[in-house]
């Protein structure tokens, strides 16, 4: 950006110096300074604009013709199990004049289309610089990955348990940050707390919640010898509701010592509780081996949502239907010494059902795919080509539970195999 505006900054004395001399006798002494003072404003205006973004095109191999690799991009289509896509094209525009308040705007470009992901404005209190408020279409401050931007992931996708409950990273919402400034000795305390619709993550740019959704996390970062090594954590909590305006609701009761979905008639103004409670913590060292990450992250909680869609945390005609959820996910990064390479391991599962398991799980007693439980290895390569440009290579293999649900007698076939370019500028 700065190289640009001393750019923009020569061509255009250039153009006034040419004009003041071939017109020396016309040119009256005040146009050359309003045209300085209208140079300067508009220096000052990139000055002051940050772009920044990143592409990501990748190629994936499915072992199976249409495979459901849901959490891996989505699923394949009927009949291929090889594709290209844009998995994401992010453009974010960051709008400052002054370190106490700032404007954003992130896109996402693709071959499906435009999305917005990040509309809002932030301000800091200009008294003590402890509080910062932020409104509009923001992350999500739960837990690590969720906010972890998404061109630094070492793994393609995040986890199973955050793609589950949390359909997009991105709501609408007000946020107030507490952290003391960078010369306090408390500085590395930050408390998060706000009230977020809970709606856009199904497509839906209408908040059309009464009541809203909130959420909390309180992270603890402090780093070590030197820098070296660095520990940070964080304890985050979700409060929310899901408006019941079928009047129905399910939910697993054991039925001849059986756990079984059995409905029950509730209020259609009333609201199933959408809660999960959460802890992670992340630990990075620097030694001659080169950087070593350890990273992991735990919830539990219920969530209410559609019959055939944990994803979808909407009152259907159908009913919603109350599960009770637990998973975590474990990742090992490390940098091979001084070079441009790293491997990545991660271990996830995911449990969208803790009432019921194996072949309790029946089509029969109300279970689908919604309920089956999974665990997911994953095996990468990194290579850092240059400064903004990365080379990933992963595979998944992704094992569910044998359940008496159709088609999850065994383990399905939808191990991925991800190749993923990704420029970062």
């Amino acid at each position: 950006m700065k190289k640009i505006a001393i750019f923009y900054l020569i061509i255009v004395s250039i153009f006034s110096f040419n004009l003041l001399n071939s017109n020396a006798q016309e040119v009256k002494p005040d146009t050359l300074a309003k045209a300085i003072e209208q140079l300067q404003s508009d220096v000052m205006l990139l000055k002051n604009l940050k772009v920044s973004g990143y592409i990501q095109a990748q190629a994936q191999f499915a072992d199976s013709l249409g495979a459901n690799t849901d959490v891996a991009a989505g699923k394949f289509p009927n009949g291929s199990d090889k594709r290209f896509l844009i998995r994401r094209g992010r453009l974010k525009f960051v709008y400052s004049s002054n370190p106490l308040s700032s404007y954003a705007m992130q896109i996402d470009v693709s071959e499906t289309g435009v999305k917005t992901k990040e509309v809002y404005a932030k301000f800091t209190d200009p008294f003590v610089n402890w509080f910062s408020l932020t409104a509009g279409l923001q992350n999500r401050p739960y837990g690590f990955e969720i906010e972890y931007s998404s061109g630094l992931l070492e793994s393609p996708e995040r986890s199973r348990t955050e793609q589950s409950l949390f359909k997009d990273e991105y709501d609408l919402g007000a946020m107030l940050t507490i952290q003391p400034r960078k010369t306090s000795p408390y500085n590395w305390i930050k408390l998060d707390a706000g009230f977020f619709s809970g709606s856009i993550e199904n497509n839906n740019p209408v908040d059309y919640k009464r009541a809203k959704d909130f959420i909390g996390r309180l992270n603890l970062s402090k780093t070590f010898m030197e820098d070296k090594l660095k520990v940070s954590g964080d304890i985050s909590y979700y409060n929310g509701g899901v408006p019941t305006n079928s009047k129905k609701l399910f939910k697993v009761q054991d039925i001849g010592g059986v756990p079984t979905f059995t409905s029950k008639t509730v209020d259609s103004l009333s609201n199933a509780l959408r809660e999960y409670y959460g802890a992670d913590a992340q630990v990075s060292l620097v030694s001659p081996l080169g950087l070593t990450t350890l990273r992991g992250e735990f919830t539990k909680g219920q969530q209410a949502s559609a019959k055939t869609d944990i994803k979808n945390p909407t009152a259907l005609t159908a009913g919603l239907y109350v599960r009770q959820v637990q998973g975590f996910y474990f990742m090992f990064v490390q940098n091979l010494g001084q070079s441009r390479h790293s491997i990545v391991v991660k271990y996830d599962t995911f449990d969208p059902n803790t009432k019921a398991s194996g072949t309790e799980l029946t089509d029969a007693r109300g279970y689908t795919a919604s309920d089956v439980k999974y665990s997911d290895l994953g095996l990468g390569y990194i290579c850092r080509i240059d400064a903004n440009t990365k080379l990933t290579v992963y595979y998944d293999i992704n094992t569910n539970e044998k359940t008496g649900v159709k088609g999850y007698a065994n383990d399905v076939k939808d191990n991925v195999w991800t190749i993923r370019l990704q420029y970062k500028f």
